[in-house]
């Protein structure tokens, strides 16, 4: 009895596969799928957390031209519209400084 029990609770893959109505092999591919990274996602994790650092380092300051021109420096290939792009899917974003401007004048000098 304790055998069968065990078994009806622990269901095998090709009793869920029938179950559900997909193939065992359909299974596999969709679990790997998952599982695996494509050099290119990769690549963009690595090139976010560069961006990250950069943005990170300039006090928050720096756009995508500034990093971009930082990426290019230290040798990656990449264009400042796809630097944008990681920038607003992590959600950062430039500072723009405005210029100190005078508002008062002392006339009398």
């Amino acid at each position: 009895m304790d055998v069968q029990h065990a078994l009806e609770s622990h269901p095998s893959i090709n009793g869920m596969c029938d179950y559900v109505g997909i193939s065992r092999s359909g299974y596999y591919q969709r679990e790997n799928r998952h599982n695996h990274q494509s050099p290119r996602k990769l690549r963009k994790k690595f090139i976010q957390g560069e961006i990250k650092a950069i943005w990170i380092k300039s006090l928050c300051i720096y756009g995508a031209g500034k990093i971009t021109q930082e990426l290019r420096s230290k040798g990656y290939k990449i264009a400042e519209r796809t630097v944008g792009k990681y920038m607003r899917e992590l959600g950062i974003h430039a500072v723009y400084l405005t210029p100190w401007t005078t508002t008062t004048r002392n006339l009398e000098l």
